[in-house]
């Protein structure tokens, strides 16, 4: 049996700028996951470690998370854990690639990094497997990463690294290193170790082919940072165990203000299942009562302090028969009366629909910014 640690888009020196003051909390969060990666292969047993792409957030980064990448191979060495990555789109093999500044494989002896500009492979004959890898060059590009892949040794176990999108109709841009399905299922792999999509995701059973997420939440990230443990068998089945390592987590909450009556409410309701390591986005929607607001800010200022981070966003409108006219506005006047006799002769959708003309008008009649 073959152990392998599969991970992907760690990106090391990610800003973090939409957390405000705790950027730098979350900055070194990923230096300590990235940490608890490498403990967690070395505790595993694994015989290999696969990082599949934008291991950095970007290929400018500072000493110390060059000199931490460094030290967490050598504990792989020390362990005769072989490392093998691709570049990424964030870290990808350009002209400024972090991987031609520092020269990484001559300061880590078990690490391969895949920099061709075809596809090449790397061969273990004491674990007889053999991976396989091409950079990206650049962060957009319609090449596939899978392009010119096929087994080329007489390894018993072939696995491919790759960092893209997978293909699917009407939601997948051409030129985000776009693969098909049928390029996994002709690639003579025993596994693909993906990387570029932020959640384990399985996008072939046979062969397997998963993506593993980043460890550690990133933004746009909807789960908590997870690895893959993956076993290949003799037999030639293929085992895959998320492993969750990271120790933020990130949910959305939508509360229909229609159901709200008091401002006491809606605080529970955004503060339930708080705590200190959770990263919360709550909107407000549908009709609320106007005395009934508090400014989104002030909501975040008083009860941020239960979260690791909270966004609130208002896209509630005021109910219609809250508005009123306002002497001396003679165009906004009149829109509010047409509007409130259409709402009344309306039901259903088309009541809901007028409903939301009222609230957008007003807003846009009283200069605010609504799109």
């Amino acid at each position: 049996m073959l152990k392998i640690l599969h991970t992907a888009d760690i990106h090391l020196g990610t800003k973090f700028s939409g957390l405000g003051n705790k950027s730098n909390l979350q900055r070194e969060q990923l230096r300590t996951t990235f940490k608890n990666v490498i403990a967690t292969a070395i505790n595993e047993g694994v015989n290999i470690v696969l990082i599949a792409g934008d291991l950095f957030d970007a290929n400018q980064q500072p000493q110390r998370n060059i000199d931490l990448v460094i030290e967490q191979f050598h504990l792989l060495k020390e362990k005769n854990i072989p490392v093998c990555l691709v570049p990424g789109t964030h870290d990808s093999f350009d002209s400024s690639s972090i991987y031609r500044k520092v020269d990484f494989e001559g300061k880590c002896s078990n690490l391969k990094i895949f920099t061709g500009e075809c596809m090449s492979c790397k061969e273990y004959p004491e674990l007889d497997l053999t991976v396989y890898g091409k950079p990206n060059l650049s962060n957009r590009s319609h090449v596939s990463p899978l392009k010119g892949l096929e087994p080329s040794t007489s390894s018993k176990f072939h696995i491919a690294l790759a960092h893209g999108s997978f293909y699917i109709p009407g939601r997948t841009a051409e030129d985000d290193h776009v693969f098909s399905l049928e390029e996994i299922q002709s690639s003579g792999m025993n596994y693909l170790a993906l990387g570029h999509w932020h959640r384990p995701y399985r996008c072939s059973k046979e062969p397997a082919a998963w993506y593993s997420g980043p460890p550690e939440w990133i933004p746009d990230q909807r789960e908590k940072g997870a690895v893959l443990l993956v076993s290949l068998l003799d037999t030639g089945e293929v085992k895959v165990e998320p492993k969750e390592i990271g120790l933020r987590d990130y949910d959305e909450v939508d509360i229909d203000m229609n159901e709200i009556q008091e401002l006491p409410v809606l605080k529970v309701r955004i503060s339930e299942g708080a705590n200190e390591n959770l990263i919360r986005k709550v909107t407000l929607r549908g009709l609320r009562n106007a005395e009934l607001m508090e400014n989104p800010e002030e909501l975040e200022a008083e009860l941020g302090e239960k979260f690791f981070h909270l966004d609130v966003m208002d896209e509630s409108h005021a109910r219609s028969e809250e508005i009123s006219v306002d002497e001396g506005r003679l165009i906004r006047n009149r829109f509010v009366e047409l509007m409130k006799s259409q709402i009344e002769d309306s039901e259903g959708e088309a009541r809901e629909i007028a409903e939301n003309a009222l609230q957008y008008g007003i807003a846009l009649l009283d200069g605010k910014e609504v799109l």
